[in-house]
């Protein structure tokens, strides 16, 4: 009887070692090549499901968005507004190392970006999707009376993604366990001073 694949399951242990291969060579390390040795599979296998380099980058950069989103809605039942939007933005910051490696993912690709018209597409896509998770907390937190009434949400929407954003590439460069406190009561100073 032929074995059967889980083709969900070996996109995603593609786009794994292409994550790998990106922490240990840099972008310029991956190709088909390389990451079927990484994953331990032919480079047809590999090319039956991703035909060219840049279809490796997409979905791996797909990857990290579906394992954020994965891990975030584990929160959206938390009633308490502000308990709510600090662990959605911690899911966001690369605190452990599996967001880490993340954050190094897709770092690498957007010095790819330039290049790669493909490539920089699904980061645009990445980036609208975290803008707009910023604004849903803002929002949420102004909806729960938490902020004052007149706060221009835009403009707060546009502060915390840039925090979000910066602390990410800081804590990338500096995994120090100090400073990734520190972050975090940034991140709480943050939101509390949006309170009337």
């Amino acid at each position: 009887m032929p074995k059967l694949i889980d083709h969900d399951r070996r996109r995603e242990e593609i786009a794994e070692a292409t994550w790998r291969v990106i922490h240990a060579e840099g972008i310029s390390g991956v190709s088909i090549r390389t990451v079927a040795a990484e994953a331990g599979i032919s480079t047809g296998s590999i090319r039956h499901v991703f035909p060219s380099k840049t279809e490796l980058l997409v979905h791996a950069t797909e990857l990290v968005g579906q394992r954020a989103w994965v891990r975030i809605q584990r929160h959206l039942d938390e009633p308490e507004p502000r308990a709510l939007v600090l662990s959605v933005i911690e899911e966001l910051l690369p605190l452990d190392a599996e967001r880490r490696l993340e954050m190094e993912v897709t770092v690498a690709l957007i010095a790819e970006a330039p290049g790669n018209a493909r490539v920089r597409e699904v980061l645009d896509e990445s980036y609208e999707i975290v803008r707009e998770a910023c604004r849903r907390l803002v929002a949420r937190l102004h909806g729960a009376g938490f902020t004052a009434p007149d706060l221009d949400i835009e403009a707060e929407t546009t502060a915390l993604h840039g925090l979000v954003d910066g602390l990410a590439i800081h804590l990338l460069i500096n995994p120090d366990p100090g400073f990734k406190r520190q972050a975090l009561r940034m991140v709480e100073a943050s939101i509390d001073r949006l309170r009337p």
